[in-house]
C-alpha cells in the first residue's frame, strides 16, 4: 500500500491487490472530480478539478443538481502470478454506472451497471451493484468510473473492490435478512398493484363498465411497474437501445401512476360537480402529460433550467393539493357512506405528502433526529398510497352495494308502479261515464252509435293492458291510444271538445320509442279540470316535435280551459286527490325512467294568460331525452 502514481489530475495511493485482500474500499485510495459538461475523453478528464474521496464526500447526500457527471480514479496493482477478476461494488443502483480503463491515451469502456443496462461481457447481468474487474497479473492498471445523471440528480458513490467469496456471503445474508429488506418490501407492494389490477379490470370488464374501475387498473399496472423495477422483478436490458435503462423507465412510470389516479378521483368522487375543483383537475392532468416532455428532454439533456429544476422539486406539490381538495370535497355526505373511505384515504396521501416534502421545500434544517430516521427506515408516500387503495377498493365496493340497492329498489318500485297503472289505467270517472254513455244510447235505439262507441271503448281497454306491461312502445302506438282516447271524449261531450294533432314530417313516429301512458294523463287532467267547468267547451291543441341537436321529443299539450288555480278552487277534495295521485304516478314512472335508461325526461306545467292577465289555458311541455 505504500507505492504511490502520479498522475496528471494529481497524486492517489497506489492500490495492492493481494491474495489477504478480500473487501477494499476505494476511501481514501481514489480521487473523485465532478464536471458540469460532458466530459468524453481522457484529455477532458484530467483537466478536472480532482479531489480525494474521503469521509468529506460520504456526508453528502447528493450533488448540486448542476453536476452532470461525478468521476473516480483509482490505479490498481495485482500481486497474483496469472490475470484474474474481481468485483467493483457500488453503493446505489439507481444510477448509470461506467468503468472505464485507461489504455495510452484513450478510455476504453469494460462494463457498465446501474438499473438496467447491459452493453459488454463484463458487465453482470441481473445485478446492479456490481461489475467485473479485470485485473492483469503484475501489472499496474488505471480505472476510471464515470457515474452519469440522466434524472432529477446524482448520489455520491464510495465503490469497493471485493473477491467473489465476499459478494456470496453478502448475497447470502441479504437472502437471510430478505424478509425485512427493503426489496422485499416493494415486492409486496409490486404484488398489492398487480392484484388490484387484476381485480379492477375483471369488475369492469364482466361486472361493471364503470370507467373508475378502468381508471384504477391503469393507475395500479403503473404502480406494479414501479415498485417492480425498484425490486429487480422485472429486468430491461436494453442492448438495443443503450441509452434507454430501467431508471428512465422508473421515472416514466410516475406519469400514468398519476395520471390515470387522478382521473380515477375525478370520475368517482365526481369533481365536475365543483366548476373550479374541474378545472384544477384538468390543470393536473395537462401538468402530468407536459412532465413525460420533461422528463424524455430532462433524460437526454440532463442540464437544468431554473424552470425544470423547479418542476423536479415541486411536482408533487400539484397532487398534494388536489388530495386535499378532493379529501374537502368527499367529506362524508348523507346517504352517501362509501365517501368517508375516501375521504380518508385522501387524509392519508396529504399527512404523507406534507411529513415527506413539504420541509425539503421551505428548506426547514435542524428537524429531531425522530424525523429523519423515520423517513429513513420508512417510506411513508408508499405506504400511505396501499393504505388510501385498500380504502378507495372498499369505497368502491360500498359503492357497488348501494347501486345494487338502489336497482333493487328501482325494480321493486316499478313493479309497485305497474300495479299501480294497472288499477289506475284510465280515470275511474272516464270509466263510469263511458259506460253511462252507452247505456244512454241503447235506451235512445241509437245502436250504431252504441256500437261505434263500445268498439272504440273495447280498444282502448285493450291498448291500455297491453302497454301496461311495457317500458317502451313506438311513438305511433302512443298516438293511436291517445286519439282513441280523444275521440271517445269528444263524443261523450257532444261536441263542445275539440282536438288537433300537428305532428312534424322529420317525426318518424314508428321508430322512436317512449314510455307508455305517458301523455294521456295531461290530456285527461285538461279534459276534466281545464275544459270540464266551460259551458261551451274547448279545445286541446297536441304538437309532436324533434329537436335533433338535443336528441330529445318534445310533446306539448295546450288547452284553453280556466286554468289551475280557478280548477283547484272549484275541484272537490276526492276530485282533487285523483288527480294527485294520478300525476305521482306519472312523476314516479319518468323518475324510475331517467335511472334505468340513463335519460332526462322532463315535464314543466306553465300556466297561460291573456291580454288583461287572466287565465287563458295551460300548457303541459314533455321532453323526453331520445337513447
Amino acid at each position: 500500500m505504500g507505492k504511490s502514481l502520479v498522475l496528471a489530475q494529481g497524486r492517489i495511493k497506489l492500490i495492492d491487490i493481494t491474495e489477504q485482500g478480500k473487501s477494499i474500499s476505494l476511501l481514501n485510495q481514489a480521487d473523485y472530480a465532478l464536471s458540469e459538461r460532458r466530459c468524453k475523453t481522457l484529455a477532458d478528464v484530467q483537466h478536472l478539478d480532482w479531489h480525494l474521496l474521503n469521509d468529506s464526500v460520504t456526508a453528502k447526500k447528493e450533488f448540486e443538481f448542476s453536476v452532470l457527471q461525478y468521476w473516480i480514479h483509482f490505479s490498481t496493482h495485482s500481486a497474483f502470478t496469472r490475470d484474474s477478476t474481481l468485483l467493483l461494488k457500488f453503493d446505489s443502483k439507481m444510477q448509470h454506472t461506467q468503468l472505464f480503463e485507461r489504455i495510452g491515451d484513450k478510455l476504453v469502456l469494460i462494463g457498465q451497471t446501474g438499473f438496467g443496462s447491459k452493453t459488454s461481457a463484463l458487465s453482470i447481468a441481473n445485478d446492479y451493484w456490481r461489475i467485473y474487474l479485470p485485473l492483469k497479473s503484475q501489472k499496474t492498471q488505471d480505472f476510471y468510473v464515470l457515474i452519469k445523471k440522466h434524472q432529477y440528480n446524482i448520489v455520491p458513490q464510495y465503490p469497493k473492490i471485493e473477491t467473489y467469496d465476499t459478494a456470496y456471503r453478502e448475497l447470502n445474508n441479504e437472502l437471510i435478512l430478505f424478509p425485512l429488506s427493503f426489496k422485499n418490501i416493494k415486492l409486496w407492494f409490486a404484488g398489492f398493484y398487480f392484484t388490484v389490477f387484476i381485480y379492477c379490470c375483471l369488475k369492469f370488464f364482466f361486472q361493471r363498465k364503470n370507467i373508475a374501475y378502468l381508471y384504477y387498473a391503469l393507475a395500479s399496472i403503473a404502480w406494479f411497474f414501479r415498485y417492480s423495477l425498484q425490486a429487480d422483478a422485472i429486468i430491461l436490458e436494453t442492448d438495443w437501445l443503450p441509452k434507454l435503462n430501467n431508471n428512465f423507465i422508473f421515472y416514466l412510470s410516475f406519469v400514468p401512476q398519476n395520471f390515470f389516479y387522478i382521473l380515477f378521483l375525478g370520475k368517482f368522487l365526481k369533481a365536475n360537480e365543483n366548476k373550479y375543483l374541474n378545472i384544477y383537475l384538468k390543470c393536473c392532468l395537462w401538468f402530468w402529460g407536459f412532465m413525460v416532455v420533461v422528463i424524455v428532454v430532462h433524460y437526454f439533456r440532463p442540464e437544468l433550467t431554473p424552470i425544470t429544476k423547479t418542476i423536479w422539486i415541486y411536482n408533487a406539490l400539484p397532487v398534494l393539493v388536489l388530495t386535499l381538495w378532493l379529501a374537502y370535497h368527499a367529506r362524508p355526505k348523507p346517504n352517501q357512506g362509501y365517501l368517508r373511505f375516501a375521504f380518508l384515504g385522501l387524509l392519508t396521501i396529504s399527512i404523507a405528502l406534507i411529513f415527506s416534502v413539504v420541509p425539503k421545500w421551505l428548506n426547514i434544517a435542524n428537524l429531531p433526529a425522530w424525523y429523519y430516521a423515520v423517513n429513513s427506515y420508512v417510506d411513508l408516500v408508499t405506504l400511505a398510497f396501499a393504505v388510501d387503495a385498500i380504502l378507495f377498493l372498499t369505497a368502491l365496493a360500498y359503492s357497488d352495494r348501494l347501486d345494487e340497492l338502489e336497482r333493487i329498489n328501482l325494480k321493486i318500485k316499478n313493479a309497485e308502479n305497474e300495479h299501480k297503472i294497472l288499477r289506475l289505467q284510465m280515470n275511474p270517472h272516464f270509466i263510469f261515464n263511458c259506460l253511462n254513455s252507452i247505456n244512454l244510447y241503447i235506451e235512445q235505439n241509437n245502436s250504431e252509435l252504441a256500437s261505434s262507441y263500445l268498439s272504440k271503448f273495447s280498444q282502448l281497454m285493450r291498448l291500455s293492458l297491453s302497454h301496461s306491461r311495457k317500458d317502451k312502445i313506438v311513438l305511433s302506438e302512443e298516438i293511436k291510444t291517445i286519439k282513441l282516447y280523444l275521440e271517445m271524449e269528444t263524443m261523450r261531450f257532444k261536441g263542445k271538445l275539440k282536438y288537433t294533432f300537428e305532428i312534424d314530417d322529420d317525426v318518424d313516429t314508428d321508430f322512436i320509442e317512449i314510455p307508455p301512458m305517458l301523455v294521456q294523463p295531461y290530456i285527461e287532467n285538461a279534459i276534466w279540470h281545464g275544459l270540464m267547468h266551460k259551458n261551451d267547451g274547448g279545445e286541446i291543441r297536441i304538437n309532436i316535435s324533434q329537436d335533433f341537436k338535443q336528441q330529445t321529443l318534445l310533446i306539448s299539450i295546450k288547452d284553453d280551459g280556466i286554468g289551475r288555480l280557478k280548477a283547484a278552487e272549484l275541484n272537490s277534495k276526492d276530485v282533487e286527490k285523483e288527480k294527485s295521485y294520478g300525476t305521482l304516478i306519472t312523476g314516479e314512472r319518468i323518475a324510475n325512467f331517467n335511472k334505468e335508461f340513463n335519460t332526462n325526461t322532463q315535464i314543466r306545467i306553465e300556466d297561460l294568460y291573456g291580454e288583461n292577465n287572466e287565465a287563458n289555458g295551460t300548457m303541459v311541455l314533455i321532453s323526453i331525452h331520445l337513447i
